[in-house]
C-alpha cells in the first residue's frame, strides 16, 4: 500500500515539475478561425459586402500565413493591413488576428465562400509546431433585383453605393465668358463603397448654342476600413457659339442607396452660358453740321423733290437703286483678323457681327461648315484640327450676308395716279 502511494506522489511531482513533457496539450486545440459577412440585408449583385476574418489563438504564435480561397463568383479587394492584438478569453491570454476584405458578388442566388486556412507556427516549449486552422464554409444569399434598371439591365448603369456626391466647378463664370476664350467645366463624382471603375463613364455634354470638347478623365480609389471611397473627374472645354445666352442642360443619373435600400438620383446641374459684355465703348456720333442757310435748304429741297419724282417714274418695274454702304465695324475687324491669320480674333469678330446683325446668314450651310471647322481648330486640342482658310471664310460670310439682306420692293411704293403705266 505504501509503495502505491509513493508511486502516485511521484507521478504528481513529475506532472507539476516546470518544463515537464509538453505543456498542456489542450492549449494547441484552443484555436478558432471565423469568417463573417457584415452586411445587414441580403446584398444585390456588385454591392459591397465587408467580410471579416477573425482568428483567436491561445498558443504563442511565432509566424502566420492566411491562405484565401479562390472566391469564385466574387470580385474582392483588400482593405488595409491585418491587425494583431492580445485579448482575455475564457480566462486565458490569447492572440487576436483580424483582417477585413471587400467582396462584390457577381450574380444572384446562394454563393458559397470556401474555408480560409490560417497556417501557424507556434511555440511548443523549446520547440516549434506547425498547425493549420480552417474556417467553416459559409453561404451568402445574394438577392435578385425586381423590376427594371437593376444590375442586369444592359441599358442602365448600376451604381450601388453608400453615398454619392456631385461637385460642379468652372474655371471662369460661364455667364460671362470673355471673347475668344473657353470655359473649362470639371464635374467630380464621389462615391462610397464602390471602386473607381464602377463609376459611370464621361457623360455627353451637348446643348443647343454651345460647343463642347471632352477633356481627360481621371479616376482614383481611396481605401478605408469601411470600404473604398472613389472619385471620378470629367472635364470639358465649352463656349457659346451664338450671340444669345444658351443653357447647358442638366444630366441626371440614378444610384442605389445601400444603406436605405432605395434608388436615388444625382444631378449635374444646368448652367447658363453667355458671352461677357464687350469692354469697348461705341464711337461717339459726329457733331451736327453748322446750321445751313434758308436759301441752301430751299435749293436742296427742290433738288431732292425732282430727284425723287424721277426715280419713281424710272424705277417702275425695276429694282430700286441702292448706294453702296460702308461695311460694319465687326465685318472690317473680321477681315483684318483674316489678313493677320488670327483665328481667335476672327471668331470673336464673327460672333460680334452675328450679335449686331442678326439675320439668316449664320444659318447658311457654307457658313456653318466653315465656322465648325474653325471651332474644331480652336477648341479640339492643339494640332487636332487644321485652321481653315480665314480669307476664304470671310468672303463666304460677306456673300452670305449680302444674299440674306432684305431686297427692296420691285415696284414703286406709290400707286399709279391714272392706272397702270404702259411703255
Amino acid at each position: 500500500m505504501r509503495s502505491l502511494l509513493a508511486a502516485l506522489a511521484l507521478a504528481v511531482l513529475i506532472a507539476l515539475r516546470p518544463g515537464a513533457a509538453v505543456a498542456d496539450t489542450s492549449e494547441f486545440d484552443d484555436v478558432r478561425l471565423e469568417v463573417t459577412p457584415l452586411n445587414k440585408a441580403a446584398p444585390y449583385p456588385r454591392e459591397l459586402v465587408l467580410l471579416r476574418i477573425r482568428g483567436v489563438y491561445r498558443p504563442l504564435v511565432n509566424r502566420e500565413k492566411l491562405v484565401q480561397p479562390p472566391l469564385t463568383n466574387f470580385a474582392w479587394q483588400e482593405l488595409g493591413k491585418d491587425t494583431v492584438s492580445v485579448v482575455e478569453d475564457d480566462g486565458y491570454t490569447k492572440r487576436l488576428f483580424e483582417r477585413t476584405i471587400a467582396i462584390y458578388p457577381e450574380k444572384s442566388g446562394p454563393l458559397v465562400i470556401e474555408p480560409f486556412v490560417h497556417k501557424l507556427t507556434v511555440v511548443d516549449g523549446a520547440r516549434q509546431r506547425e498547425i493549420e486552422v480552417k474556417s467553416k464554409p459559409i453561404t451568402l444569399d445574394v438577392a435578385e433585383w425586381q423590376g427594371p434598371r437593376g444590375p442586369d439591365d444592359p441599358k442602365f448603369w448600376w451604381l450601388p453605393a453608400g453615398k454619392v456626391e456631385v461637385i460642379d466647378d468652372w474655371s471662369i463664370d460661364p455667364e460671362r465668358v470673355p471673347r475668344g476664350l473657353t470655359a473649362k467645366r470639371t464635374v467630380t463624382i464621389l462615391a462610397e463603397g464602390v471602386p473607381a471603375d464602377a463609376l459611370p463613364p464621361t457623360p455627353l455634354m451637348t446643348s443647343s448654342g454651345i460647343i463642347s470638347f471632352r477633356g481627360p478623365e481621371t479616376r482614383e480609389t481611396k481605401i478605408t476600413e469601411n470600404g473604398p471611397v472613389s472619385r471620378a473627374s470629367y472635364s470639358w472645354e465649352m463656349r457659346p457659339i451664338t450671340a444669345y445666352p444658351a443653357t447647358v442642360q442638366e444630366i441626371r443619373f440614378q444610384w442605389f442607396d445601400t444603406g436605405a435600400r432605395t434608388m436615388r438620383e444625382a444631378v449635374i446641374p444646368a448652367r447658363r452660358m453667355a458671352w461677357a459684355a464687350a469692354n469697348v465703348t461705341e464711337a461717339a456720333p459726329p457733331p451736327p453740321p453748322e446750321r445751313p442757310t434758308l436759301a441752301l435748304l430751299a435749293g436742296a429741297g427742290g433738288a431732292a423733290f425732282l430727284a425723287g419724282i424721277a426715280v419713281m417714274l424710272l424705277g417702275v418695274g425695276r429694282e430700286t437703286l441702292r448706294l453702296p454702304t460702308r461695311p460694319p465695324r465687326d465685318e472690317r475687324a473680321m477681315k483684318r483678323a483674316a489678313r493677320r491669320r488670327d483665328p481667335s480674333a476672327f471668331r470673336a469678330a464673327v460672333t460680334a457681327l452675328a450679335r449686331h446683325d442678326p439675320g439668316s446668314w449664320p444659318a447658311a450651310p457654307e457658313v456653318r461648315e466653315g465656322l465648325a471647322a474653325l471651332d474644331r481648330h480652336l477648341f479640339a486640342g492643339a494640332g487636332s484640327a487644321p485652321c481653315p482658310d480665314l480669307r476664304a471664310l470671310a468672303r463666304t460670310i460677306v456673300q452670305a450676308r449680302r444674299a440674306a439682306a432684305v431686297r427692296a420692293p420691285s415696284t414703286s411704293a406709290l400707286a399709279p395716279l391714272d392706272g397702270p403705266i404702259t411703255r
